[in-house]
């Protein structure tokens, strides 16, 4: 049988097509993804627990450079008392040994960007000094930041309560990919509860 012109199905067919569509590209997407965070997670180093002192990663700039022996002039180097080793809850086996001083201990504010800490020693005075240099974003790293929120606000006139959830998944410099999702909640029950989930990229700043 033909169809006239005023038939639903074309209009009908052109939906299954879009949504057919995303689905397909959400899946691609999503498989990219976690090909992206796979590769990445498994040569990152995990990040240190809170509260723990562990030895750090050189710099790539140094990793590979050799460490050479040089005669030191002043004939003491300057170091912080005994006790801020435990003040920092260094381990136990470096707080027990008397040879091993604090030379520098320095905080540095969190930031996306990678920073790279560098402390010299002066040879001739026996003092030390500590540089922080925030490097560039790189081109591609892990994102496995995750956020969800409540937020209460209007939607189309009614008062509406909206649970998102969104996980990173790689970055590119300060554009994040991922996926995200939300529920919208109308307070007074008048309208239905509205879905989202999808993936894109965001900024953070």
């Amino acid at each position: 049988m033909l169809l006239d012109s005023t038939s639903a199905w074309p209009k009908k067919l052109g939906q299954i097509i879009l949504v057919v569509f995303g689905a397909i590209l959400v899946a691609v997407l999503l498989v990219t993804y976690g090909a992206v965070f796979y590769g990445a997670f498994k040569h990152k180093q995990p990040p240190a627990p809170v509260g723990l002192n562990v030895v750090a990663t050189p710099a790539p700039e140094v990793k590979k450079q050799p460490q050479v022996d040089k005669p030191i002039k002043a004939k003491t180097v300057k170091v912080y008392p005994a006790a801020v080793k435990n003040t920092i809850k260094l381990p136990e086996i470096i707080q027990d040994n008397p040879a091993l001083d604090v030379i520098a201990s320095n905080q540095v504010p969190a930031d996306d960007h990678p920073q790279t800490i560098t402390t010299l020693i002066n040879t001739d005075t026996g003092e030390s000094q500590t540089f922080v240099k925030r490097d560039p974003m790189p081109w591609l790293a892990l994102d496995p930041h995750g956020e969800a929120g409540l937020y209460m606000g209007i939607k189309n006139g009614e008062p509406t309560a909206r649970l998102e959830v969104k996980q990173g998944a790689f970055q590119v410099k300060a554009l994040h990919f991922g996926v995200v999702g939300s529920v919208d909640q109308p307070i007074s029950g008048v309208q239905g509860t509205d879905y989202f989930i999808g993936t894109g990229a965001w900024m953070r700043w």
